[in-house]
């Protein structure tokens, strides 16, 4: 059904269960889906992006001032609260920098909560993680681990270069191998060909030399006869 309303495709992962789906599949399943799509004013169905978040024209990097419909069009808060998660999503995930100051989380932990209010969802995980101090990010126990995970990589990427300059070598040995194999094949089959062609030239000698043997024989043959007949 979803996917016949969406055209026959999408890019919602409809052979998982939505259990299993992440952010970007639930904002393409939401409000960039066809299956929720209204008429505009003029009559023709857009999807609840196209409808009420894309006019705000937001620039990048900013996010809604409010969620909230202020005509009271639960359709339209229900679109900008999932667009400012999305908006959240996107800050957070194209990041320059792995930091953040205080200011700028203390205003994503308000739109977050802000926003899952406006859907209906308990802001409770939100507030815990509001409350959080700088003492509960231990920074320095993160950069250790990273420093961890870089030095596993390094020796990862030097072992695996040293597997494969070990593998280029053996097979560098194995042609140099199968060249000298192939040189010895060449050699042995030049010698026995002289062989063969030593063998034939003796040969072809042996039967030229009693070719002419009988052509003698022949000749003293008929210059005796020729005599005797002269003589008779």
């Amino acid at each position: 059904m979803f996917l016949a309303t969406e055209g026959g495709k999408t890019k919602v992962p409809t052979h998982l269960s939505y259990d299993e789906w992440d952010c970007t599949a639930l904002f393409q399943a939401t409000i960039f889906a066809r299956s929720f799509a209204l008429p505009d004013s003029s009559g023709h169905h857009k999807t609840l992006y196209d409808l009420y978040a894309k006019p705000h024209k937001l620039p990048h990097g900013n996010f809604h001032a409010s969620v909230v419909s202020p005509g009271g069009d639960n359709a339209e808060t229900f679109a900008m609260a999932i667009d400012q998660l999305r908006l959240l999503r996107n800050a957070f995930c194209h990041s320059p920098s792995s930091k953040i100051d205080k200011p700028t989380f203390d205003q994503y932990i308000q739109h977050t909560k802000d926003a899952i209010k406006a859907l209906g969802v308990t802001s409770g995980p939100v507030d815990t993680a509001g409350s959080l101090t700088e003492a509960d990010f231990p920074i320095e126990r993160v950069r250790q681990l990273e420093d961890d995970i870089r030095k596993e990589l390094q020796a990862e990427t030097a072992f695996l270069k040293e597997d494969v300059k070990d593998e280029l070598i053996g097979v560098r040995s194995d042609i140099a191998q199968s060249n000298q194999e192939r040189q010895e094949d060449v050699n042995r089959a030049a010698r026995e060909t002289k062989e063969e062609i030593h063998e034939l030239k003796k040969q072809m000698e042996l039967h030229q030399e009693e070719w002419k043997e009988e052509t003698l024989e022949s000749r003293r043959t008929a210059d005796k006869k020729h005599r005797d007949d002269n003589c008779s």
